[in-house]
């Protein structure tokens, strides 16, 4: 998994690491919008639908992870504080141009952070017999395999390529 600064994981558990997951997902329903609002180009039309599609996914997700961690008596993150404090991705205000290419660039690091942490996440779930939260989370893990990919296509790059451990 990627380090990350200012987060300890000594003494991680699924529903600590899911916490993070909710705090990304927030910050990337964000981005996303970000992204969605101030998109310009010969690529609009195709991008503003995608990027629609991509934070409506993340909202999915958000909720979903919320609700499994009330369920099994947890707190999940719920203030814009919290998302920010534990968030292993970051949001910028928009303060100048970016291309298509950007902000496609920027979210598959993103979602290659996010990954990283679900990964994290699933086996700290199957470490403690929650086999609800390891399905939730291939699940999951399944999605952001496929949206970095089709990212990536879209860029012209093979699903791998810029991957730290890449042969």
């Amino acid at each position: 998994m990627t380090e990350h600064t200012n987060h300890e994981h000594h003494h991680a558990t699924a529903a600590f690491m899911v916490n993070h997951l909710i705090a990304n997902q927030n910050v990337l329903f964000v981005k996303l919008h970000q992204f969605h609002w101030y998109l310009k180009g010969p690529e609009f039309f195709p991008l503003h639908e995608k990027f629609n599609e991509l934070y409506e996914e993340a909202n999915k997700y958000y909720d979903a992870f919320g609700e499994r961690l009330i369920a099994i008596g947890k707190k999940p993150y719920s203030t814009l504080g919290e998302y920010l404090e534990h968030a292993f991705i970051s949001e910028e205000p928009y303060t100048e141009p970016l291309t298509s290419v950007d902000m496609l660039g920027i979210l598959v690091n993103d979602y290659r952070v996010i990954r990283d942490v679900t990964v994290k996440s699933i086996h700290l779930a199957v470490k403690e017999k929650d086999d609800v939260t390891v399905d939730m989370l291939t699940g999951y893990k399944a999605s952001l395999d496929k949206n970095i990919w089709m990212l990536q296509a879209y860029l012209g790059n093979n699903a791998l390529e810029g991957e730290e451990d890449e042969e």
